[in-house]
């Protein structure tokens, strides 16, 4: 019995790493899934049907398959959030300790069939992150390197395996400083963007090239500084300080009713996604890089 238990727990765990494979921007093909998830591709498929059962919407373009962040809720599937001993019961299913799976059918149907889907999958996973960063702690404590299994880069667009020496986590635990091996550089990796944290052998060889980043406007950080300077109307101005409140000191009034940005940014792709989430409630004053990768993106969003 507590092995046909063990047997079911990998199968859901497979299933809940599935979901957070195929959440990304791009596609993934069945191939690296099925890699990824130390299975076959006729056990992917399966879990495709599966998922499609539940309410995801998988989408296929060109060979690779993603999940699309949309779902149609009928009615006769709204349940409530998840309860108190369903929550302990995940704990207990991700850490592989539960004896029990009497929930699991609970859970399994309520992963996306709310309408805030995105929150509903974040909470799923928290349980999961959770073992990231103890992984990540004990590389840091023993000063080991980790490898980022399918980490996720929103600037490059691109899922990559990263050999990295974690330096320290950011005051949310859900970042961490860490040297990338390859480049040598100083990077922040967001946890969330992670598809497993592999714990290496490897001692660290670039202590000396250890250096803390700080937290960069608009959710990235870098070293290279990207002057820019906006015209923002009173809704822009207000959704901008209440989504980064990092970005106040920089904002400033006239007369009353005009208000203005005018600062530094580390990296485009931040500010950018939350100007073009905005149509004509900001104008770019200054900053021609920014015109140029604006354009750029606009450019991409042409669909006919």
């Amino acid at each position: 019995m507590a092995q046909a238990n063990t047997i079911e727990q990998q199968k859901i765990l497979r299933v809940f790493k599935l979901i957070n494979l195929l959440r990304g921007n791009i596609g993934k093909n069945v191939h690296r899934l099925a890699e990824s998830l130390d299975t076959d591709s006729r056990t992917v498929y399966r879990y495709f049907k599966l998922l499609e059962a539940l309410g995801f919407e998988i989408e296929k373009q060109h060979s690779k398959f993603r999940i699309v962040d949309r779902v149609e809720i009928p009615i006769e599937h709204v349940f409530g959030t998840f309860n108190e001993e369903e929550i302990g019961f995940m704990n207990e299913l991700i850490n592989k300790s539960s004896q029990k799976n009497l929930l699991k059918d609970s859970i399994l149907q309520k992963i996306n069939i709310r309408s805030d889907f995105r929150q509903s999958v974040n909470q799923l996973f928290n349980a999961n992150l959770g073992i990231f960063v103890d992984l990540i702690s004990h590389a840091i404590k023993d000063q080991n390197q980790v490898i980022l299994r399918d980490y996720y880069s929103m600037s490059s667009d691109s899922v990559s395996d990263r050999l990295v020496e974690p330096v320290a986590f950011n005051n949310n635990f859900d970042s961490i400083y860490a040297l990338e091996v390859e480049s040598k550089e100083m990077k922040m990796f967001k946890i969330e963007r992670i598809g497993e944290v592999l714990l290496t052998s490897k001692v660290f060889r670039y202590q000396s090239l250890h250096q803390p980043l700080e937290q960069g406007l608009f959710g990235f950080s870098g070293k290279s500084q990207f002057t820019v300077h906006l015209k923002l109307t009173k809704k822009a101005y207000q959704l901008m300080i209440e989504e980064y409140p990092d970005a106040k000191p920089f904002t400033f009034t006239k007369n009353r009713n005009q208000y203005y940005f005018e600062g530094k940014v580390p990296q485009l792709p931040g500010l950018a996604r939350f100007i073009l989430g905005l149509p004509g409630e900001i104008k770019v004053v200054e900053g021609e890089e920014l015109k140029i990768y604006l354009e750029e993106q606009l450019e991409k969003a042409k669909f006919f």
